[in-house]
């Protein structure tokens, strides 16, 4: 999430657009939060559960988080488009410490 939130921090500041790089680092980040709540899924089906019922909440609102900033971009400049993506990296990572203190 910090390399997510410099690099857009960075697009905000320099009013460029991220290019196909960042688009594929984006898709990177969506596929790595994919692989780790398939993992929680298999966890969940052996027996373990998350100490709070939360956890599955935030675990669909960080797979989601991104792909739901991206879904808003055709509607907004390149600068609204890089500020929306530094609100999601933000928003991304606070979810992302809530799930590892509530798992």
């Amino acid at each position: 999430m910090v390399v997510g939130i410099a690099w857009s921090l960075a697009l905000v500041r320099s009013g460029r657009g991220g290019g196909e790089a960042f688009v594929r680092f984006q898709a990177a980040v969506v596929s790595l939060l994919v692989v780790v709540a398939a993992s929680g899924l298999v966890l969940l089906t052996l027996g373990a559960r998350p100490s709070e019922g939360l956890h599955l909440l935030y675990a669909l609102l960080a797979i989601g988080l991104v792909p739901l900033a991206r879904s808003f971009l055709t509607r907004t400049s390149h600068r609204g488009t890089d500020v929306l993506l530094l609100i999601a990296f933000v928003v991304l990572g606070g979810v992302l410490f809530r799930l590892f203190t509530t798992g």
